[in-house]
């Protein structure tokens, strides 16, 4: 089985790169990327988009197995899962990897406490757009915070940095939809 890890040591290693300059790149620690890559670890739902973009990918590429050209339709339970124990999260992408694909949908499920990453990113070009699902979920976008509850909507910038947090008391879901890379 091919994991995170896996998929991140091929990439890091096809763009000529040592856990030190990755390291540099992310914002992230060499040591924190080792352990990322030999599965020690999970990454925050901030580090793994930032490690996407940095190695120009979409952060689908850590989820599919394979590229599906023609598969519009994603059934339940072929979405595959990256839990992020550091973030509390589930992340879930709602689309197969496309070729030239627009957009990224997938859906983040927060347990109580959880947060998208420690710190607001802005990791990102283009716009993205997000809905509560379920639960109350604290969105900092720069230095503004937004209480969203079910059925409330955003859209904004994605290179402004923002955060999403589960403050309520019960598991949070939200739709988000990127620009995939």
């Amino acid at each position: 089985m091919i994991t995170i890890g896996n998929k991140l040591k091929i990439l890091r290693e096809g763009a000529r790169l040592s856990l030190r300059d990755l390291g540099e790149k992310t914002e992230l620690s060499a040591s924190f990327l080792s352990q990322l890559e030999l599965g020690q670890v999970s990454p925050s739902i901030a580090s793994l988009e930032n490690i996407a973009n940095v190695l120009n990918v979409n952060i689908t590429y850590f989820f599919d197995d394979q590229t599906r050209p023609d598969s519009i339709v994603m059934r339940k339970g072929e979405r595959r899962k990256i839990i992020s124990q550091r973030s509390k999260a589930v992340i879930q992408p709602l689309a197969h990897e496309l070729s030239k694909k627009k957009i990224e949908p997938f859906m983040l499920t927060l347990d109580i406490g959880g947060e998208s990453g420690e710190h607001p990113y802005s990791s990102h070009h283009g716009e993205e757009f997000g809905i509560i699902i379920r639960g109350k979920v604290k969105f900092i976008l720069e230095d503004k915070e937004y209480l969203l509850e079910d059925g409330d909507s955003v859209y904004f910038n994605s290179k402004k940095p923002h955060k999403w947090k589960n403050v309520g008391k019960k598991k949070a879901i939200i739709i988000l939809v990127i620009p995939a890379q």
